[in-house]
């Protein structure tokens, strides 16, 4: 999930700034968003961890598979399974900087907000920017997102009149690029749910063939019945976490529409208890995720 994703920057510092340029939320309800960005920054950036393990598992199981059924296999095999595991790790790694760049750069609009010095901070809004762009520049080059990232759907987003001074400037500037790069994010998580979703599906189908039905297709009678009972349990009931992990996507989604509703003062607290409903739904997902993998 975990996710520091987007996200304990996008919840955490969005709603600060917007707290503190635009009046718009009191402090109490500042806290309650600054709280649960940093539980879905540690949902997020661990469903990319989550899914790291899952891949380089589903590879291993397939590795075994086919060294159970041609022994004989040399090395290339392996060094091509090892490839994979390493393209895919190398998109995680990129996709985790993103998000670590995108809550600084919240945390800087933050700073923006109410520093004494905005022309100061103005700059370190501008190094974080150009950081983030130039990541999000090689996520894109990466093969494995191509086709993957849709064209760019940028609605009008009309800045508060509440909104003074360099931050207004800044974000004038560079709303509909920061607007970009959470969708890129959503297209990126959709990626990443789908893949989980087929690397657990690989696990349990290969674990069940390699642990669960030999035993038991064995002319002789199953020797530990109990432990066979139990083993069969963790196989077949590991994908259940992974239906809830469309609620992962929606969340990403809110938070982008959550960005445009905070810069036009247009955020309610309906609309914030939604999101707080859908960020508990990701830490969930997040943390059955890991009981799964861990069993």
């Amino acid at each position: 999930m975990n996710i520091e994703k987007i996200f304990k920057s996008f919840l955490l510092t969005l709603t600060g700034f917007s707290l503190f340029a635009c009046s718009a939320v009191s402090l109490a309800e500042y806290q309650t968003f600054a709280q649960s960005g940093q539980e879905y920054v540690s949902a997020i950036d661990d469903l990319l961890i989550i899914s790291g393990d899952y891949f380089v598992d589903a590879n291993s199981e397939n590795l075994i598979a086919n060294d159970l059924q041609e022994p004989d296999l040399d090395s290339s095999n392996y060094a091509d399974i090892t490839r994979q595991d390493d393209e895919w790790l190398i998109l995680i790694a990129q996709i985790r900087k993103h998000n670590q760049l995108l809550k600084q750069y919240f945390f800087a609009l933050e700073n923006l907000a109410t520093s004494n010095a905005p022309q100061e901070a103005r700059k370190a809004t501008d190094n974080i920017f150009q950081q983030l762009n130039g990541v999000s520049d090689k996520i894109q080059a990466n093969p494995l997102v191509f086709g993957i990232i849709p064209p760019s759907t940028i609605p009008e987003i009309i800045l508060n009149e509440k909104i003074k001074g360099e931050l207004r400037k800044e974000l004038e500037l560079r709303k509909d690029a920061i607007y970009r790069e959470l969708e890129i994010q959503e297209a990126l998580l959709a990626l990443l749910t789908s893949q989980i979703k087929t690397d657990l599906k690989d696990i349990q189908n290969l674990q069940d063939e390699r642990s669960v039905l030999p035993p038991f297709a064995s002319p002789q009678p199953l020797e530990k019945p109990d432990e066979w009972i139990l083993e069969r349990r963790k196989i077949r009931t590991m994908t259940l976490s992974v239906e809830g992990l469309d609620d992962a996507t929606q969340a990403t989604k809110s938070l982008k529409e959550s960005f445009k509703l905070l810069l036009e003062n247009k955020f309610t607290i309906g609309r914030a208890n939604v999101l707080l409903s859908e960020v508990e739904s990701v830490i969930n997902i997040t943390e059955n995720l890991k009981k799964s993998i861990n069993q």
